[in-house]
């Protein structure tokens, strides 16, 4: 039951994506598709915490621990990661596709996990770079490559945000580590996800700011609730992965999770494309090797488990 609801947060995301790049169009702005997002979620957390007297507790321990500097200033805006990433990925699910930007992102923070796990940054500590991740970082940015091969002659096809999608995975790494050792303190996911919504929307106002005086353009708020529906997704991967990753561990959820992503974007992709595109046969075989690639150590654990 744990890896399907691990599976099932994945695929959570991958929706988001969707739900999010839907919004940037209807808005004509990415960014601010990203600050509804982030303010959406925040204002369900207010709720909660009206209602919940462990997260306010909680979020006042946090508050005291910040005030005789028990914890410093940079461990609570790991939300400065969460807002780069909700930019990048309103801004470039309707360019790409959800595939696309899916598996840039698993890409970078396969990669950028080696060099957060080497320094030491999550509570876990300093934990070394073997040869089977090396070899799992470099088959994960093989799956992109071959993704995006078809699509480098194409004029109009924007490398870039690929890109943005591999440098988003390495900040995403970064956050996930700056919001274990968060954690620690406030002991309550739900109150660690209040001052991630807080950062993410402050730096998101900065990034929107400098976008219109640049000449951004804003569109009209849409009817439909379901393009709102970025925010309760994250608050619902934050309650789920919560609740899962104590009895799974994290190796065994990252390697559901990402499965469910890469899995469901590659559905969401064939079922209902995006304008600019279009699913291939090389997105597929990039994806599937994704795919393969994050369940390597998964396989190599179990046997090890059983020579043992």
């Amino acid at each position: 039951m744990f890896g399907f609801l691990a599976f099932f947060v994945g695929a959570l995301t991958a929706l988001q994506s969707r739900a999010n790049g839907r919004l940037a169009i209807h808005l004509n702005n990415g960014i601010l598709a990203g600050l509804v997002s982030n303010l959406t979620g925040w204002s369900l957390i207010f709720i909660v915490l009206a209602f919940s007297k462990k997260d306010r507790s909680s979020f006042i321990r946090v508050l005291k621990a910040s005030r005789h500097r028990e914890i410093k200033l940079w461990e609570v805006m790991g939300g400065f990661g969460g807002a780069f990433f909700l930019a990048v990925q309103s801004s470039s699910v309707p360019v790409v596709g959800i595939a696309l930007f899916t598996i840039g992102l698993v890409a970078g923070q396969t990669s950028s996990s080696l060099l957060v796990d080497k320094l030491g940054i999550s509570p876990s500590g300093k934990k070394p770079v073997t040869l089977l991740r090396v070899s799992t970082a470099l088959l994960t940015l093989l799956g992109v490559t071959i993704a995006v091969l078809p699509k480098l002659s194409q004029g109009k096809f924007s490398f870039i945000y690929i890109i943005l999608a591999l440098l988003t995975g390495v900040i995403v790494s970064f956050q996930q580590a700056i919001n274990g050792r968060l954690n620690v303190v406030a002991q309550r996911p739900i109150v660690t996800a209040w001052f991630n919504f807080a950062a993410g929307t402050a730096l998101l106002l900065v990034f929107l700011t400098i976008n219109l005086l640049l000449g951004g353009k804003v569109g009209s708020l849409p009817g439909n609730p379901l393009m709102y529906a970025g925010g309760p997704i994250g608050l619902t991967f934050i309650a789920i992965s919560a609740y899962t990753i104590k009895e799974l561990g994290v190796l065994n959820f990252i390697m559901f999770s990402v499965a469910g992503q890469v899995v469901t974007a590659l559905i969401v992709d064939a079922i209902a494309p995006a304008d600019n595109a279009k699913l291939s046969l090389w997105v597929i075989v990039g994806t599937l090797i994704t795919f393969v690639s994050v369940l390597i150590p998964k396989i190599s654990e179990q046997l090890g488990k059983k020579k043992a």
